[in-house]
């Protein structure tokens, strides 16, 4: 891991198979954006974790198909060949 300050975008894997990615805050704090690679493997990442909820901001958020990419036609389900 570099000492650099993190910046927007990057991207980390780790070895547990998980992919974070960087978002920062106009206030200096960072966030981050965790995909692991099963339930499982989260279900045991925060097994330990004191769970606060819902985060009503993200609940809002649209669903999966709002933030699909037209570049990435593949990642539309819905939508055969023409």
């Amino acid at each position: 891991m570099s000492d650099d300050a993190p910046v927007e975008g990057d991207e980390y894997s780790h070895t547990d198979g998980t992919t974070e990615i960087v978002y920062l805050t106009e206030d200096g704090r960072v966030l981050t954006l965790r995909e692991y690679p099963s339930t499982n493997a989260f279900q045991d990442t925060v097994e330990t974790a004191a769970y606060r909820g819902i985060n009503e901001a993200v609940a809002a958020l649209p669903g999966r198909e709002g933030f699909l990419d037209m570049e990435f036609p593949e990642d539309d389900e819905d939508d055969g060949p023409t």
